[in-house]
């Protein structure tokens, strides 16, 4: 039991490390490679899927906003703590209760801090939805892969369990996933590398911590029910 539970700190420390390392790494690779650029291509990509009202995909508006707010603070926060609760409460699931709240804080927590140094500066675009605050990288493609990504890994390893076939659930989820990103670029808030950054973070910490459910599921004859 010692084992796994240091196996599971071990594991939590560097997913929290690699996924804020990551983010400055890429920052720091994109300004090598030259930010003029790097800047002509996410304007390239956002001519192609920002709408317009003649466009033909301008009816996907009211979806893709409402896709988007799955990825906003307040809601992820009933989210975490619906999960959490059903979790610790409930189930007695300690591991995976933590993990979700984790997920959340370290999600939410590491964006703010790398967009306060970075401060880069929104797309010059009218908005399809409003917001605040810098750019890089994008906290609702963080949320994505590294807060519902977590729980998707938690849906799967419990399919799995009982003799389930998670392939569908695993399409559906990343499918969702995705689409939470790309609805950032639609509404025009967000560059493409942005997103492209928030989700290499994101799913850093998802790795790592299927490190840590692999190992629990593993062992833990309670998962299985």
């Amino acid at each position: 039991m010692q084992k796994i539970k240091d196996h599971s700190l071990l594991w939590t420390i560097i997913g929290l490390v690699a996924s804020f390392s990551i983010i400055f790494l890429i920052a720091f690779l994109l300004y090598i490679l030259g930010t003029d650029r790097i800047q002509e291509f996410d304007i390239h990509i956002q001519k192609l899927l920002f709408p317009n009202e003649n466009s033909s995909y301008y009816t996907l508006l009211p979806l893709m906003r409402a896709v988007t707010s799955f990825g906003s603070f307040h809601y992820s926060l009933l989210v975490a703590l619906a999960f959490a609760c059903y979790y610790i409460i409930y189930r007695s699931r300690y591991l995976e209760g933590n993990i979700v709240l984790l997920s959340f804080l370290g999600m939410w927590g590491m964006n703010t801090l790398s967009k306060y140094i970075v401060r880069r500066e929104r797309p010059d675009l009218d908005f399809l939805i409003s917001v605040s605050g810098y750019s890089f990288p994008s906290g609702h493609a963080m949320v994505a892969a590294g807060f519902y990504g977590p729980l998707l890994l938690i849906a799967i390893y419990s399919k799995k369990q009982k003799k389930g076939d998670p392939a569908l659930l695993a399409m559906i989820g990343i499918s969702a996933i995705l689409l939470l990103g790309f609805s950032r670029i639609y509404l025009g808030v967000h560059y493409p590398s942005d997103v492209l950054t928030g989700f290499i973070s994101g799913s850093v910490w998802v790795v790592c911590i299927n490190q840590i459910f692999r190992t629990e599921f593993a062992s833990s004859p309670s998962a299985k029910h």
